[in-house]
């Protein structure tokens, strides 16, 4: 992974950690997700916003290497509160199944504590 994409991913997993595991997305899944603009001013790299989701693939392309959900659904556009259509274009990811893969990620422990 580039070095962008490794602090996305490491700040995807803070993400995920911090909101604790999710069996059920009844609620909105807002409470869940991280903004592409939040997301890159967490790594500290506000200028990324509008090309991110170069990064967030590379992301996703580890996670399926690796059997697990992808990490990349937790990032979602500010306006429409869901992924970009660039997430179907990534490896394991599926606009239309969007919701049962940010479940899937969000009921997942398996996810290293460092990238």
């Amino acid at each position: 992974m580039s070095p962008e994409a490794r602090a996305i991913a490491q700040a995807l997993i803070s993400h995920r950690r911090e909101i604790g595991p999710k069996l059920n997305l009844d609620v909105s899944p807002d409470s869940f997700t991280i903004t592409y603009g939040e997301l890159c001013e967490r790594v500290g790299l506000p200028d990324l916003k509008l090309v991110v989701g170069k990064f967030l693939r590379e992301v996703a392309e580890w996670c399926y290497g690796n059997g697990w959900p992808p990490l990349n659904a937790l990032a979602v556009n500010h306006e429409t509160r869901t992924p970009g259509r660039g997430y179907d274009r990534a490896p394991g990811c599926s606009l239309a199944g969007w919701r049962n893969e940010l479940a899937a990620c969000l009921a997942f422990s398996g996810y290293p504590e460092r990238v």
